[in-house]
């Protein structure tokens, strides 16, 4: 498959279009349209913020290795978010105990 955002830098601003997004994150515009109706995917106007393809790439690879429903998959996006933070906020509160 030909990726075309690949070897692109997407800074924070960056905002992607629909088909870049399915065709770099490996779904349909069915299944995009799925993740963003979970709230997995927050939508602009004019496509998606380019943080997007990370977490729809993470999404298809769940789905695909889980071999599961797109409600399993936000379920445990929304867990593994929340790891994140907590790890985040563990860092932040070893740094500040120095």
């Amino acid at each position: 498959m030909n990726d075309i955002l690949e070897g692109l830098l997407l800074d924070d601003c960056a905002v992607v279009t629909r088909a870049e997004l399915c065709g770099s994150g490996r779904v349909t515009p069915e299944e995009l349209d799925a993740l963003t109706a979970l709230g997995v995917l927050p939508a602009l106007a004019d496509g998606y913020p380019a943080a997007c393809l990370a977490l729809v790439r993470r999404a298809a690879r769940l789905k695909r290795g889980l071999d599961t429903d797109w409600e399993l998959v936000a379920v445990i996006m929304d867990l593994l978010h929340e790891i994140d933070a907590l790890r985040s906020e563990v860092r932040r509160l070893k740094a500040h105990q120095r």
